[in-house]
């Protein structure tokens, strides 16, 4: 894999894959984020024994504070791996990152529906 495949578009500018993945790495991580702020508003707890601990000496900016060091730990990573692992790295960011939003949304809609889980 070259991370200087790129995609492009007649309408605009050249995206390199790796922009993309990116992309897609701090849309997930902003979602977490903002998804984890609005379970808790709703009474769901933190899964993640860090992040809890986090919660419990900060408040609620410990969630964009915890993916601000998720996304400089990627970037540290991606830095330190040849251009040909780039991609893979972001990848092993994207799927857990959206499995959580995935499992953060069904939690708020299991509360805000009334449903019992």
């Amino acid at each position: 894999m070259n991370h200087y495949s790129s995609i492009t578009s007649t309408d605009g500018p050249t995206l390199t894959r790796e922009r993309v993945l990116w992309a897609a790495l701090v849309g997930l991580a902003i979602s977490d984020a903002m998804t984890t702020v609005v379970g808790l508003s709703l009474g769901l707890h933190e899964a993640n024994p860090v992040v809890a601990s986090l919660l419990s000496a900060i408040g609620v900016a410990a969630a964009p504070i915890s993916q601000l060091v998720f996304l400089a730990i990627a970037a540290a990573i991606v830095l330190a791996v040849d251009s040909e692992a780039r991609e893979l790295v972001l990848i092993a960011g994207i799927v857990p990152s959206a499995l959580i939003v995935v499992n953060n949304l069904i939690w708020i809609t299991v509360v805000v529906a009334g449903w019992s889980a």
